[in-house]
C-alpha cells in the first residue's frame, strides 16, 4: 500500500453535514446545516484537501516518488513549489501532505519572517520545506510568466501549485462537496454559504450546484470585482446562480477586529465549534447578520461551509 493511499485513509470522507440551530434573530425561520469540512482531518483541514487531492493524485501517478528514501533533494528533484502569507492554511496542509509523502516542497512566502516564524513557517520547517521568504512587490509577481520562467530554470523539474490551491484540478474536488451534501439531505435545499479569496472553493461549489440553487460568497477581503473576477474565471458564462458579499471583510484579509476575535470566543463556547477570523469566523458572523436582516427566504434550506483551516488563530 502506498503512502498517498495510507494517507487518504486517515481522512475523514465524506465530512460531516450538522444541523445548527443557533439562538440568533430569524435563525428559527430558515433550516440550517454546516458541512464540517474542518473535520476532514487536523492538519489538511477542510477545502485544503477538496483542492489538492486531484493534483497530488496525478502529480504521484506521473512522478513515481522516485526519490529513495533519505536521499536529500536537490534544484534538479521533482517538487512542487507554492506560495502564501506566514499563516496559510494552504501552505500548511500542503507542507504536510508533501512531508508524509517525501515529495520535496519549496515555499515562497510573502514578508521575511525568518527572525521571528509563525507557528505555521515552524511546521514547515519541521517538514523539511524549502522556505523562500520575498518582499511584497516580488510576491505580486507571483503569476507573472517572467517570474515563474525564472523559477522553473532554477528548479526545472518543479511543478508549480497556484496560491491557495487555485486551479482547474481543485473544482473537481471541491464538487464533491456538493455531491456529499445532495446524497444526504437530497437537493431540496436553496442556499450554500462560503467564503471567498483565491476563488476556486466557491467556483467549484457553483459548477456543481443546480439551477434552482444559489451559492453566496462572502469576502474575506476587500476586492469587489476583484474576487468576482477570480470566481468567473473557472466557470462558463452559463453560471449565474451566484454572487459574492462584500460588507463582511472586517477591514480587509487577514484584519481581526476586537469585535470579530470576540465573535469567534463566544461562538466557540456556545457551539464547541472552532472558527477563526480569516474565513470561517467572517463567514458565521455574516451568517448572523444576514438572517438578523431577513435576507433569507422563510422556510428555506442553508448549508454553510466550515472551509477549515485555523491557523490565523494560533498564536
Amino acid at each position: 500500500m502506498n503512502k498517498l493511499t495510507l494517507l487518504e485513509q486517515t481522512l475523514v470522507q465524506p465530512s460531516p453535514l450538522e444541523l445548527f440551530t443557533p439562538n440568533w434573530p430569524g435563525a428559527s425561520d430558515v433550516t440550517i446545516y454546516i458541512k464540517r469540512d474542518d473535520e476532514i482531518h487536523p492538519v489538511i483541514s477542510g477545502n485544503k484537501w477538496r483542492k489538492l487531492k486531484h493534483f497530488i493524485r496525478e502529480f504521484v501517478d506521473l512522478s513515481g516518488l522516485s526519490r529513495a528514501e533519505g536521499s536529500l533533494p536537490t534544484e534538479d528533484s521533482i517538487r512542487l513549489i507554492s506560495f502564501g502569507g506566514g499563516f496559510s492554511n494552504h501552505l500548511h496542509a500542503l507542507g504536510y501532505v508533501c512531508y508524509q509523502l517525501a515529495i520535496p516542497l519549496t515555499v515562497i512566502i510573502r514578508g521575511n519572517y525568518s527572525s521571528s516564524p509563525t507557528p505555521m513557517i515552524n511546521d514547515l520547517i519541521a517538514w523539511n520545506a524549502n522556505i523562500e521568504y520575498v518582499d511584497k512587490a516580488t510576491y505580486k509577481l507571483r503569476d507573472t510568466s517572467e517570474y515563474l520562467d525564472t523559477l522553473k530554470r532554477r528548479y526545472p523539474n518543479a511543478k508549480i501549485v497556484p496560491e491557495g490551491g487555485s486551479q482547474l484540478q481543485a473544482l473537481a474536488g471541491v464538487s464533491d462537496l456538493v455531491t456529499e451534501i445532495d446524497n444526504e439531505i437530497g437537493t431540496n435545499y436553496h442556499t450554500i454559504i462560503t467564503p471567498v479569496a483565491s476563488g476556486a472553493t466557491m467556483a467549484g461549489i457553483v459548477s456543481a450546484v443546480e439551477k434552482h440553487q444559489h451559492v453566496v460568497g462572502i469576502g474575506v477581503l476587500k476586492g469587489q470585482d476583484y474576487l468576482e473576477s477570480l470566481v468567473a474565471k473557472f466557470l462558463s458564462k452559463n453560471n449565474h446562480n451566484w454572487h459574492i458579499e462584500h460588507e463582511y471583510h472586517c477591514g480587509g484579509y487577514a484584519k481581526a477586529p476586537a469585535y470579530l476575535t470576540e465573535f469567534c470566543h463566544q461562538f466557540k463556547s456556545e457551539t464547541g465549534i472552532a472558527i477563526e477570523p480569516v474565513y470561517s469566523g467572517k463567514v458565521f458572523f455574516a451568517l448572523k447578520k444576514m438572517l438578523g436582516q431577513g435576507a433569507f427566504v422563510k422556510g428555506s434550506t442553508l448549508v454553510v461551509v466550515h472551509t477549515g483551516g485555523l491557523q490565523g488563530s494560533r498564536p
